[in-house]
């Protein structure tokens, strides 16, 4: 009951440190540093899997918007060019704010502590699934 009590985030299961991830990795309390080594890999793989959707979403973008930024035929750039320049900047802002996010999240617990980088790990997984389905919601056509 210990260890449970210092593997599991101080608010309990209800908050942006805790998910399926966690449960699964920690299933074995018994074997911590692996519970930890699997939940690193899991935002190492939630990251692979988010930086692939905004890989697939600005190419779709410059497939999809092909016209001329603003219809000036004489324009230097098509409204894929534009969006997907501003669309980027916009994904590496996010995941400023993710990073720093969670930073904050874990300021509940001491640096120190054994879970403090899990409680990271989980929160910008936990982040990332939501910033997927906010992507999403951009409805952009399939690619070509």
């Amino acid at each position: 009951m210990l260890i449970a009590s210092l593997i599991l985030p101080l608010s309990g299961k209800a908050n942006i440190s805790w998910g399926e991830e966690w449960e699964n990795c920690f299933k074995n309390e018994k074997v911590l540093p692996l519970g930890y080594e699997c939940l690193s890999d899991k935002k190492e793989t939630s990251e692979k899997q988010l930086d692939s959707l905004i890989a697939k979403s600005v190419k779709n973008i410059k497939i999809n918007f092909i016209g001329a930024f603003n219809g000036k035929e004489d324009a230097t750039e098509t409204y894929g060019d534009v969006y997907s320049t501003r669309f980027l900047k916009s994904q590496d802002a996010w995941k400023q704010y993710r990073k720093e996010f969670c930073l904050a999240v874990a300021s509940q617990i001491n640096e120190d502590a054994y879970d403090y980088q899990a409680n990271i790990d989980q929160c910008e997984i936990n982040l990332n699934k939501r910033h997927t389905e906010e992507i999403s919601l951009l409805g952009l056509p399939p690619g070509r």
